[in-house]
């Protein structure tokens, strides 16, 4: 008797389990349709998956209004610079020579205002200012700033850019190296012993480029540093607060005051963060007129750019230095004033 009651609730466990088990089965095997398969994920596709319908964006089922200009504005505007090429090519006329400090004379389409970007700055070298940009005695002029080191301290490229000049000047800079930075500004660094980089090479921010020294014109191990636009200098105090290794704001806007000397003395070691740019001028010999440039987008021809803003092709090609023939490319600018 008894082992026909434990008999009868083996079968009753084996059969909940049974009835448990074919379940489970059958809920893990209940497949959830596809994404591809959901009438509203494919209605929310079809009409995201492009933004050239032209009517706007949708997401998430929420109809996003885009004004599709906009958009192709900025992908015009938006360059990614290509290290084969030169830095700023447009806007120095295409002149790049493994010679010289300042090749460029007096630019006759040089811009009276330019903005430079100095968010990804780096220190050349972290020493102290020994001497500043100014005077120096009656007949010379200081047109970089000096930075105490060591010879043999590492010096590091100031911004993204690629090196132009490597020479050696025996009464002047020593060993010095000029780069074309990808803003537009070329830097200048003196009184080096060793390259570490060679002309062409394209160089990032904080890159170490030298060894510091004191070859040239030099009374004691320093680097020699200069900020330039268009071959013409310009106050690195203006742009860099030495004190605190920083940049003082992140663009700098040159005008026509930033290339005026300072009768300031180059011995006067004033605080970056106290310097102010003298008045504006109107009298700046490397400037005239106001600037305007077209940004080259996909289709553009030299004809269609001067049809738009009124100007002859000839007139379009002196101004920018080139010929009828030049090739444009995507992203660059044009001046057209």
């Amino acid at each position: 008797m008894e082992r026909d009651k434990s008999l009868s609730k083996v079968k009753v466990l084996f059969s909940a389990a049974w009835v448990f088990f074919t379940l489970s089965a059958f809920a893990q095997s209940k497949v959830e349709p596809s994404a591809a398969s959901r009438p509203e994920v494919n209605y929310k596709q079809l009409h995201s998956i492009s933004l050239g319908n032209q009517e706007g964006l949708f997401a998430d089922g929420i109809k996003l209004k885009m004004d599709l200009s906009v958009l192709e504005e900025a992908e015009a505007v938006r360059e990614v610079f290509d290290i084969n090429e030169i830095p700023c090519d447009d806007i120095y006329g295409g002149v790049w020579k493994n010679a010289h400090v300042d090749i460029y004379g007096a630019l006759k389409n040089a811009p009276d205002t330019f903005i430079v970007n100095l968010t990804n700055f780096s220190m050349p070298h972290v020493g102290r200012m020994t001497s500043n940009f100014g005077r120096r005695g009656s007949r010379r002029y200081h047109y970089g700033i000096d930075l105490k080191l060591q010879v043999g301290d590492t010096i590091y490229a100031a911004f993204d850019g690629k090196v132009r000049v490597q020479q050696y000047e025996r009464r002047g800079y020593g060993y010095y190296a000029v780069i074309r930075h990808v803003n537009g500004l070329e830097t200048v660094y003196g009184h080096l012993s060793k390259f570490l980089v060679k002309e062409n090479d394209f160089v990032k921010s904080g890159q170490p480029i030298a060894l510091g020294g004191n070859t040239g014109r030099s009374t004691g191990p320093h680097l020699h540093f200069e900020t330039r636009f268009l071959g013409k200098p310009i106050n690195p105090n203006y742009l860099i607060d030495f004190n605190n290794k920083v940049c003082h704001r992140d663009e700098y806007l040159v005008t026509n005051s930033s290339y005026r000397k300072t009768s300031q003395s180059s011995r006067v070691l004033t605080g970056a963060s106290n310097y102010k740019e003298p008045a504006s001028t109107s009298d700046n010999k490397f400037v005239s007129g106001t600037v305007k440039y077209h940004r080259i987008k996909s289709g553009d021809t030299l004809g269609a750019i001067a049809r738009k803003h009124g100007l002859s092709v000839s007139k379009l090609c002196s101004l920018n230095n080139i010929t009828p023939r030049t090739t444009l490319r995507i992203g660059k600018s044009l001046r057209i004033s």
